[in-house]
């Protein structure tokens, strides 16, 4: 009898848990300009239908973090810390699900693998549920590396502006500084310690579909000018 009633007590604690945590999604939109620090800027980055369909029609509690796209990820998580922290609390957020795009999935990562490299890393780190990570350059990124190399000629200046300028971002996202990252200070590969949470990471297999999207073709004709994969 003591038994049962010390399991009817823990199921109703999980239901108990279960019922009244309440879920709210961030988005982390990945590099660009110092402009992404704007509020505005962090929402077009993302779309009104890509915030509307994530949310079920904005009936989810939600944040668009919004920091400067230049920096390094460890600058851009202290910000992107700041605002989840500030948002979760005035709101009695328990349950948080990521959305990420492309270098915001390498910020994210940062937070989730130096819990005690920020004093708000923790609080975060024990409410979110699970990150989908869209195109995250986990290994580095060939556009990344190609930006570093011709940022000194003017000849191909204008190839630099369609990979993106060779900021602190941009030398994070370099496929040697991630090996480097990968090895030493990020959690979730080979030979380091697992993630504390799941990150589901959603990536194409090419750049021909980049041509439908006008922002994008600049990416599309680098993998035929420099040889991309």
């Amino acid at each position: 009898m003591i038994r049962r009633g010390l399991l009817a007590v823990a199921v109703a604690i999980l239901f108990s848990t279960t019922l009244h945590a309440k879920t709210g999604v961030v988005f982390i939109h990945g590099k660009g300009g110092t402009s992404l620090a704007q509020a505005s800027v962090a929402r077009a980055y993302w779309g009104e239908d890509m915030i509307r369909a994530t949310t079920k029609g904005f009936t989810v509690p939600y944040l668009i973090c919004a920091y400067d796209g230049t920096q390094y990820m460890w600058v851009a998580g202290g910000t992107v810390a700041g605002q989840i922290t500030t948002w979760m609390n005035a709101n009695a957020i328990t349950d948080i699900v990521v959305e990420t795009h492309s270098f915001g999935g390498v910020v994210i990562r940062w937070i989730l693998s130096n819990p005690t490299y920020d004093s708000r890393f923790p609080a975060i780190i024990s409410r979110i549920r699970w990150v989908n990570s869209i195109a995250p350059p986990n290994k580095g990124s060939e556009a990344a590396n190609l930006a570093g190399t011709l940022s000194g000629s003017w000849l191909t200046g204008w190839l630099v502006d369609l990979v993106g300028q060779n900021n602190d971002s941009t030398k994070n996202c370099t496929t040697s500084s991630m090996s480097y990252y990968n090895q030493y200070y990020l959690n979730g590969t080979t030979g380091r310690p697992a993630l504390p949470k799941t990150i589901y990471n959603i990536a194409g297999t090419g750049l021909w579909n980049d041509f439908i999207h006008v922002e994008d073709t600049g990416l599309a004709t680098l993998s035929g000018v420099a040889g991309m994969p």
